[in-house]
């Protein structure tokens, strides 16, 4: 089973200086780096694939600590409990399912892989949903908890741009370091695309 949780960056990536600077993936008028497939100002989508409903555990909001916090109470005037920390959260895959169930991902992910093919708007890619209030880039699922999100996939590279429609809940909310945050349980379609300057 795989886990996905949040990632944490362990050292700086070069700066802009120290890499070569290709015309395709940089703005021409000010020399800005497209980072990300909402970046462009015209991508052309190669392909879409629709992905396994992720198995994930959320381990660090507020509803899995208080889990967690509830059960060990309970193991503490338990004499039959095992001894030891056991390290477990809320099962998320349910639902992930539940929300890719829903008509609003389904009308999504199908105009999606309709787009195959096709030259379009980075903004034609998000969801119809309203964004979140303070996650500009998140489109919470009604009734379910998880939240969409496009962005680039941890694998894309200049040669080949990834995209995926990831899924997250509530994180840990960081109170003055940081105030709430949402952490990612997995991705459930990649898109393949181009990026272009202009129509």
């Amino acid at each position: 089973m795989r886990v996905y949780g949040t990632h944490f960056v362990l050292s700086p990536s070069p700066s802009s200086v120290d890499k070569p600077m290709n015309p395709l993936h940089h703005c021409p008028a000010c020399g800005r780096e497209f980072k990300d497939i909402l970046d462009y100002p015209r991508v052309r989508i190669l392909g879409f694939e629709r992905l396994p409903i992720p198995e994930a555990i959320d381990s660090m909001s507020g509803a899995a600590a208080e889990k967690r916090l509830s059960r060990s109470r309970a193991e503490r005037f338990n004499p039959d409990a095992p001894p030891g920390f056991r390290e477990d959260g809320i099962n998320m895959t349910p639902l992930i399912a539940r929300a890719c169930e829903t008509s609003e991902v389904q009308e999504y992910l199908g105009r999606l892989a309709a787009l195959q093919g096709r030259e379009v708007a980075p903004q034609e890619l998000l969801p119809s949903l309203p964004a979140h209030g303070r996650f500009k880039r998140a489109y919470p699922v009604p009734d379910t908890g998880i939240y969409l999100l496009l962005s680039d996939s941890e694998t894309s590279t200049d040669a080949a741009r990834v995209a995926e429609v990831q899924v997250y809940c509530d994180g840990p909310n960081m109170g003055s370091a940081g105030g709430p945050t949402l952490q990612s349980l997995g991705a459930v379609a990649r898109l393949r695309y181009e990026g272009l300057l202009a129509s």
